[in-house]
């Protein structure tokens, strides 16, 4: 029987965040650039041997984090359906149909830009090829290292409640890959069902 997850304190997961965050500042941007590049790269092939046309729901990306647009632009014009998050309250996630150039709004929950148009729920993601999802880190359990916002978690436990199944990969650089087992990782925290970095996609037991 596998032991469920304990509390972690709050302090001991800010910490590990600051770390980690530091560490991806400390990436040059080139570097960032460079792997980001890759990553879409891993992406765009798996997909293509996918049933076309495929539904994506991605993140914007922000500050240094990983980029996706190139690879969401290049997809729209393919064809496919490209979903982003929005910040509802009580730290919900809605979603956006986006395409390039989409106007923008501030959020009335977070201090970012947003984009405008119907905001679905969690219904809006379910039958999507894949969830790419945004992370500080993610080790080989696929424990994944949020914000702290809680709100992946709480859009990953709804989506899984309804029995939707699309795939949830995390997206970090790769020294984001943690050995197994050396992320605080509580009852609440969902975890991903693989990741992509610029070496490509991997896959995680379950």
């Amino acid at each position: 029987m596998i032991a469920e997850p304990s509390p972690v304190a709050p302090e001991v997961k800010d910490e590990v965040r600051r770390v980690w965050r530091r560490r991806r500042r400390e990436l040059p941007v080139a570097e960032r650039a460079h792997q980001s590049a890759a990553v879409a790269d891993a992406l765009r092939n798996w997909l293509a041997a996918r049933p076309q046309p495929v539904t994506v729901a991605a993140y914007l990306a922000y500050g240094a984090e990983p980029t996706l647009d190139p690879l969401l632009e290049s997809l729209h014009d393919d064809g496919a359906t490209v979903l982003v998050p929005v910040c509802l309250p009580e730290r919900q996630l809605g979603w956006v149909r986006w395409s390039p150039g989409a106007p923008t709004q501030r959020s009335t929950v977070a201090p970012i830009d947003e984009p405008v148009g119907h905001r679905g729920g969690v219904e809006t993601v379910a039958t999507a090829d894949v969830v790419l999802v945004p992370a500080q880190a993610v080790d080989l359990l696929g424990a994944r290292l949020g914000q702290g916002g809680g709100y992946y978690d709480r859009f990953i436990a709804q989506l899984r409640s309804g029995g939707a199944a699309p795939a949830l990969l995390a997206v970090v650089y790769d020294h984001e890959l943690a050995t197994a087992g050396t992320l605080p990782a509580g009852p609440l925290d969902e975890p991903v069902d693989g990741v992509v970095t610029s070496r490509g996609i991997a896959w995680f037991a379950r």
